[in-house]
């Protein structure tokens, strides 16, 4: 890479999209710990934070065939600041307002629509329009690694604000990052692309098919987390441990990937996900903070070796739809395991330790 390439790659425009994505990851992320506890206070139990954080990843996949249409036929930066309205703004007043539960997982599955929305305009449209084309590859990395990272911090945001705020206040409180990744993005000139004449419902941005196998060999990560924090009993510091230990797989991935074979990684980091799993009967035990630096030191490494095959396996034109297959992937997952366990109180055990062996064992086949 020459130095033009290398001062490129720092274009202050990429990353406040890359912050931007954190801000919004951070802000998605803090709702469930915020709806337990508007639910709590209207007498619904743990299942309907569940139905609610189904719904949200169900309404990011219903807007997604549309999303190529919508990126040629409108501003992209303008599609972006206006989803926003939707992901924040709009579903604050009514978490705010509405007097039943019920109301709750409604809006929840309305964030889920416009986050998706966002997404396909910010991540696999406006990054890409950006960058170089020798960087993309890089670029697309580092802006997943923003949400990735905004995704335990956003859990332990909603943990803090709920113990410390009235749940009223909370809602507000929850908002400022949304509005910080709007004023991050609004200012930014965007270069015009000429539109492309593509059908109104495509899969191009939206999902790619051929990841059908990284999408399935992923599954146990976010499966897992999303059965921890689904159990309602994470508290501030356990969620501080887990957010340590996906920055960890973060820093071990990034140092081991120039000198690890590929089928070397991947055993790896499954196998930091098996000692997570292994370790988490032993609660009583072990201390619980350690417990949970291990499940997101699994989680992390299982994540980071997914993103880094999506992003380097895509073709050149493919490099944002592959993002989006990779964030929808993840979100569907953890959205299933969270389910699991406050809809159906599966506990923790043999049928998680399966699901990771076979994820491991398909992800060596591959």
């Amino acid at each position: 890479m020459t130095s033009s390439d290398a001062s490129r790659v720092k274009d202050a425009r990429f990353w406040k999209m890359c912050v931007a994505n954190w801000f919004l990851h951070l802000y998605v992320f803090s709702m469930p710990a915020l709806l337990a506890a508007q639910g709590r206070q209207q007498g619904a139990g743990p299942a309907m934070v569940g139905w609610a954080v189904l719904a949200f990843a169900i309404g990011m996949v219903l807007p997604g065939p549309l999303g190529a249409g919508l990126m040629e036929r409108h501003s992209r930066k303008g599609v972006f600041l206006r989803a926003l309205w939707f992901v924040g703004l709009i579903p604050t007043l009514g978490y705010a307002t509405v007097p039943a539960a019920p109301w709750l997982i409604m809006l929840h599955g309305l964030q889920g629509m416009a986050f998706g929305v966002a997404q396909i305009a910010l991540g696999t449209t406006l990054v890409n329009d950006i960058l170089p084309s020798n960087l993309r590859s890089r670029g697309n990395a580092h802006y997943a690694w923003g949400g990735r990272l905004g995704i335990p911090m956003g859990l332990l945001l909603g943990e803090l604000l709920v113990a410390h705020l009235p749940i009223g206040g909370c809602w507000w409180w929850a908002l400022l990052p949304c509005a910080f990744a709007f004023l991050l993005v609004a200012p930014i000139e965007v270069p015009l692309k000429a539109p492309v004449k593509v059908p109104l419902f495509a899969l191009d941005r939206f999902f790619l098919p051929r990841s059908w196998r990284l999408s399935l060999t992923l599954f146990a990560a976010p499966w897992l987390l999303g059965r921890v924090v689904g159990t309602a009993e994470c508290t501030a510091p356990e969620l501080l441990f887990l957010t340590i230990g996906v920055m960890l797989a973060g820093v071990g991935h990034v140092l081991s990937s120039r000198h690890v074979a590929g089928r070397l990684s991947a055993v790896a980091s499954y196998g930091s996900l098996l000692l997570a799993l292994c370790s988490y009967p032993l609660g009583s035990s072990l201390n619980r903070y350690v417990i949970s630096l291990l499940v997101g030191f699994g989680v992390g490494a299982v994540s980071s070796h997914h993103l880094s095959d999506w992003v380097h396996r895509a073709a050149h034109c493919q490099r944002g739809t592959a993002q989006s297959t990779y964030m929808l992937s993840w979100r569907i997952a953890f959205a299933i395991g969270f389910f699991a366990t406050a809809c159906w109180a599966l506990p923790i055990g043999y049928v998680d330790l399966f699901l990771c062996l076979a994820c491991m064992v398909l992800r060596l086949a591959a």
